[in-house]
């Protein structure tokens, strides 16, 4: 992977669904290859926004975390509460470079119901019909494996599905074969190709895509948030303050972010901080790296997987008082010693470490008896107000965007709930 391109995002974001439930293996991608198919002739649509159409079908499914979130997305109830399409609406809204199409994830299964004070063009609720299309023949061929899509999207026309879309898909299909292609294995190759010729994006809408994907599962509580977004911002800042090289402070970003990457194979409700301190002890004693590694294989830079490796290799010393016996480089040392410092500073009932003297006292000694060079750690205390008052600012953000966006998905969630029982469904 070239130092201009140091990871596939589409890669990492399908590599990380396969852990999430193993109903959903595929289930995003496959949505975005039959939209990727059925826009391949049309002039409607700029390759700009086929492009983002090709990942909005990708992610749509984002708010769903929980097992009877996926249960919904999988069912062909109709009047399911789909709260996965709120969050994830949130989420778009939030963090993506795709702030503006957020809607159309709100939107993507109530198509033809507009009772939320969201307001959705006539060109984004069209885009939200074809994803959803395209969604529920993914679910009845793939993941049902049901039979006869002809009488099923026959028995939705001008309900659920437009008449024109469902030509549209039977055209293509025609043409492209695209069911077929999908049975046979043949589509990932396609799939493959196409994000790597036409998905173009910057460093900034990967950082953005990465918070969005990230963020879908630690938005669940205040616990898992603040922890990320102190270790990431930490990392950051301290970089910065070493001077260590753009391409350095650029991998330790990455690395900070993907660092826990793995933790979308754990099923954890976190509710206070005795929940939150078990989540840690299962993210770092029983290890979630072997999936993170397997995530990142082949679609991160090598150079941000050996970071994160080696960083967990420190956290893992330090938690257990071992000698370091592995040389690392220092922004394994960054990322490890951000991470270490935002699980410490998440715990409000350990409030004697938000003391700074207290902190250093317990890094000194976990560098003492793990025989560290401790030239980075005297870095980070000489400069450690500075530091501090930088990432307490970022985080502070992330803390109201969180307390916000909680807040509006509550109401929204209410909203459609007094729907639902309104029209009795």
């Amino acid at each position: 992977m070239s130092e201009q391109n140091l990871m596939n995002i589409v890669d990492i974001i399908c590599h990380s669904f396969r852990h999430l439930d193993s109903r959903l293996i595929n289930h995003g991608e496959r949505v975005s290859y039959i939209l990727m198919k059925m826009l391949a002739d049309t002039n409607y649509y700029t390759s700009k926004e086929k492009q983002n159409i090709f990942i909005l079908g990708l992610l749509h499914d984002i708010g769903a975390y929980k097992e009877d979130e996926i249960d919904e997305i999988l069912s062909f109830d109709i009047n399911d509460k789909m709260e996965h399409s709120v969050f994830g609406y949130l989420l778009f809204q939030k963090f993506s470079p795709l702030s503006d199409y957020a809607d159309i994830i709100l939107y993507h299964h109530r198509c033809n119901a507009q009772y939320y004070p969201v307001p959705i063009s006539s060109y984004h609720r069209d885009i939200a019909r074809l994803i959803y299309l395209a969604d529920r023949i993914d679910i009845f061929c793939f993941l049902k494996k049901e039979e006869n899509l002809e009488a099923y999207l026959e028995k939705h026309n001008g309900s659920l599905f437009s008449p024109s879309d469902i030509r549209w898909f039977q055209n293509a299909d025609k043409k492209y074969h695209i069911l077929e292609h999908i049975y046979s294995g043949e589509y990932q190759a396609e799939f493959t190709e196409y994000t790597q010729n036409y998905i173009t994006l910057t460093d900034s809408q990967i950082h953005n895509f990465l918070m969005t994907f990230i963020f879908s599962m630690d938005f669940r509580n205040e616990y898992t948030a603040m922890h990320t977004s102190y270790a990431v911002h930490l990392s950051e800042n301290l970089a910065n303050t070493l001077n260590l090289p753009s391409t350095s402070c650029r991998a330790i970003q990455f690395a900070a972010l993907l660092h826990n990457i793995g933790k979308v194979s754990i099923s954890f409700k976190v509710t206070n901080i005795e929940d939150y301190d078990r989540y840690l002890k299962e993210l770092y004693q029983n290890s979630t790296f072997d999936i993170t590694k397997s995530i990142l294989s082949n679609a991160v830079d090598e150079k941000i997987i050996k970071i994160i490796d080696e960083s967990f290799l420190l956290l893992e010393s330090w938690i257990k008082n071992k000698t370091i016996s592995f040389t690392f480089t220092p922004a394994a040392e960054v990322v490890a010693l951000s991470y270490l410092i935002s699980n410490i500073w998440t715990q409000d009932w350990n409030t004697s470490y938000r003391k700074s003297s207290k902190l250093f006292e317990f890094l000194e000694e976990k560098y003492r008896i793990c025989q560290i060079d401790d030239t980075i750690l005297l870095a980070l205390e000489k400069h450690f107000q500075k530091i501090m008052e930088k990432t307490k600012a970022s985080c502070t953000y992330v803390y109201n965007t969180y307390q916000n966006m909680m807040e509006e998905n509550r109401y929204l969630n209410t909203i459609l709930l007094h729907y639902n029982n309104k029209y009795n469904l």
